[in-house]
């Protein structure tokens, strides 16, 4: 059974529309760990402070550049299943949390860490648009996400 947002999006398109739907656990939010226990949130804020946003990992948890690791083989995935003619069309949605977008961005555009704290943050349900370029091949980034 398929989780209750992945039925919200399938209802959004035709059948003919959907040729193929898979879920992938990479494509999650950022782990925060114990992030949430007040006893230590006021320090883990410091010390990310201190650190950076993205090397911060939290205790028992992930930091940005955890996260940047997935995206990296989620990416790899994706374009072995690319090349092979998994994907019967060029258009893909991918459904995820606004971190592992900007991070994913980051990934598939080779952005350093400084650019990416310059990304500006998703909004809920807000999406970024790659569209693939038929000259080059490659895929062009369409939404503005560079504050």
């Amino acid at each position: 059974m398929r989780p209750r947002w992945c039925l919200l999006v399938v209802v959004s398109f035709s059948a003919q529309q959907i040729l193929n739907v898979c879920e992938d656990p990479r494509l999650r939010e950022q782990e925060w760990g114990n992030f949430m226990d007040p006893s230590i949130r006021e320090q883990e804020l410091i010390e990310r402070n201190e650190v950076g946003h993205f090397f911060y990992r939290f205790r028992n948890g992930e930091s940005g550049a955890d996260v940047y690791d997935r995206c990296t083989l989620f990416l790899d995935t994706l374009f072995r299943k690319l090349n092979t003619g998994y994907f019967l069309s060029d258009n893909i949605l991918i459904v995820s949390h606004g971190l592992f977008m900007s991070l994913f961005c980051m990934r598939y555009f080779r952005l350093t860490a400084e650019k990416h704290r310059r990304l500006k943050d998703f909004d809920n349900c807000e999406y970024c648009i790659l569209e693939r370029n038929r000259k080059t091949g490659s895929y062009e980034l369409k939404t503005q996400i560079i504050e």
